[in-house]
């Protein structure tokens, strides 16, 4: 198989919370925090808000991009790693951020309690539509991120498909829930990011896996799909594979293979510009505004 063995992508984890250095860090405009209670973690969370340059003159509504951030950051990482107020000022677009903790966004298998996709889904998207004039539809929704919230995109958009128009999954760790799998760390303690995803095979593991999530989709209702990885990325060979995927259902998507680049901040910063411009012009509840 083309895709690294879970095993393998496990033992890489550590570089998905290393992220190279942008020349300068910029902190974005029209930054709003929200805090707020979620019911299905149980705890209090965060967000950040980003927020058109026309919001507090207007009586607009906006589309909304969920953007998910990487192993080992937080809400604050792509605010603060990327150029991303510059770039989205010139769109009419909400742009929420939560916090995801160690989570891929998934419902823990292993611990009942972890409840991350829920939290975004019935918790944080419920929120973001009563708090801020947003498009509450479907066809004005997108959900993109990086590595562990490239897969967090993947696996959100394809298994809530009736939520959003298009999805973007950048550096994505889209191979991490596939059947093969090592349980356990080199001492023999279960690791705790293959226990999200349950045991080799289950049923919960397959619910997990946007490989056979996509099977399920149907065709008309098929999100708009951006993936773009870098062609020295550790993640590329699951990217090549899961694009095969696409390719053989002849499913739409658009794929961007860039050389040489790796898992870092600079590919993203790019990729972040290049998905808001994939939304405007390929996604009506995007372009249309």
């Amino acid at each position: 198989m083309r895709y690294m063995s879970l095993r393998l992508v496990l033992g890489l984890l550590p570089l998905l919370a290393v992220a190279a250095e942008v020349k300068q860090s910029v902190v974005a405009k029209n930054i709003k925090q929200l805090c707020y209670p979620s019911a299905a973690l149980g705890s209090e969370r965060c967000a950040h808000i980003l927020l058109p340059g026309d919001y507090d003159t207007s009586t607009s509504r906006y589309p909304v991009l969920y953007l998910l951030h990487g192993l080992g950051d937080d809400h604050t990482a792509w605010a603060y790693m990327t150029n991303l107020s510059g770039y989205a000022a010139r769109y009419k677009i909400i742009i929420a951020m939560p916090d995801g903790g160690r989570s891929f966004y998934v419902n823990s298998a292993a611990n009942p309690k972890e409840k991350f996709e829920d939290a975004i889904i019935q918790d944080f998207i419920p929120l973001v539509d009563k708090t801020y004039r947003t498009i509450p539809l479907p066809r004005s929704r997108a959900v993109a991120g990086l590595s562990m919230g490239g897969y967090g995109a993947a696996f959100l958009g394809l298994k809530h498909y009736k939520k959003f128009a298009a999805l973007g999954a950048f550096s994505a760790a889209v191979g991490l829930s596939r059947p093969a799998a090592q349980m356990a760390n080199a001492n023999g303690q279960p690791n705790p990011i293959a226990a999200l995803f349950g045991p080799p095979n289950s049923d919960d593991r397959k619910a997990r896996d946007p490989f056979d999530l996509v099977e399920k989709v149907p065709l008309p209702d098929m999100p708009s799909i951006y993936i773009a990885c870098g062609g020295q990325d550790f993640l590329i060979a699951q990217n090549r594979e899961f694009v095969d995927l696409l390719s053989k259902k002849k499913i739409p998507y658009e794929y961007r293979e860039i050389s040489p680049r790796g898992h870092t901040w600079d590919f993203w910063d790019d990729q972040i510009h290049e998905f808001l411009n994939f939304l405007s012009h390929n996604v009506k509840g995007f372009s249309e505004i």
